[in-house]
C-alpha cells in the first residue's frame, strides 16, 4: 500500500511541475475540439449570376463552332436550280477536304459576297467548254448531274482550254445556261472556299 501511494504521489507532483505534457492533457473531447478549427462557410454565388456565366460559356462555344466547324447561309438566287432554290437555308463544313462534285459555299472574288456553286474540277488538270456546250476534263466528258449544257458565258474574258495549278479549284452553277462562276472570275483557291454544303432546309410555303 505504501508504495501505490508513493506512485501517485509521484505522478501527481509530475503533473504539477508539467513534466509530461501528455499526461496533463485536457480531456478527449475538449481536445478534439481545440485541433479542430471551424470551417468557413463559402459564399454561394446568386443563382442569376451563375446563370449570366453558362449562359456566357454555351455563346462562346456557339461562336467557336460557328466560327471554325459551321456555317449557315442562305441562299439568292437560282443559279443552283434544282438542287438548291432561291431562299433556302444552308448548312456548311468546314473541317472536311474538298472533292469534285462537292457544293461549297465561297467568297465570290469580283463581287465579295458569300455564294454557291459546285467544284467541277480540282488542279491540276487541263479544262474546255466548248461552244457546243460541252465540258471536258484531260479532254473527257465527267459523270456529273447537270441538266443543262454547259458553255461559255457572254462578256467572260476566260479563255480555254485553260490549266489548272495545283490547289485551285473550277466552280460552275448547276444552272448553266446562266450563271456567275469560274467562267466569269477564273479557279479559286482553297481560301475563297469556306465549306462545303451539307444540309439544305427548304423554306419556302413555310
Amino acid at each position: 500500500m505504501g508504495k501505490h501511494q508513493a506512485n501517485r504521489g509521484e505522478s501527481s507532483s509530475a503533473c504539477a511541475t508539467g513534466c509530461d505534457p501528455p499526461a496533463c492533457a485536457a480531456p478527449d473531447g475538449e481536445a478534439q475540439k481545440s485541433a479542430v478549427k471551424p470551417k468557413k462557410k463559402r459564399k454561394r454565388m446568386h443563382p442569376g449570376v451563375r446563370f449570366l456565366i453558362k449562359l456566357g460559356i454555351i455563346a462562346a462555344l456557339c461562336a467557336a463552332v460557328f466560327t471554325f466547324v459551321l456555317g449557315v447561309h442562305i441562299c439568292r438566287g437560282n443559279g443552283m436550280h434544282p438542287f438548291i432554290m432561291d431562299g433556302d437555308l444552308l448548312i456548311s463544313y468546314k473541317l472536311e477536304p474538298y472533292r469534285v462534285g462537292d457544293p461549297v459555299l465561297y467568297r465570290d472574288p469580283v463581287t465579295g459576297k458569300k455564294a454557291i456553286s459546285r467544284i467541277a474540277a480540282i488542279g491540276a488538270c487541263e479544262i474546255n467548254i466548248t461552244e457546243a456546250g460541252q465540258f471536258l476534263i484531260d479532254g473527257y466528258v465527267p459523270n456529273e448531274n447537270v441538266f443543262y449544257l454547259t458553255k461559255p458565258l457572254e462578256g467572260s474574258e476566260i479563255e480555254f482550254p485553260r490549266t489548272l495549278e495545283a490547289g485551285e479549284y473550277f466552280i460552275l452553277d448547276d444552272f448553266r445556261t446562266r450563271g456567275h462562276d469560274s467562267r466569269i472570275f477564273g479557279a479559286l483557291g482553297e481560301e475563297d472556299i469556306l465549306g462545303k454544303v451539307v444540309f439544305v432546309f427548304r423554306r419556302r410555303g413555310i
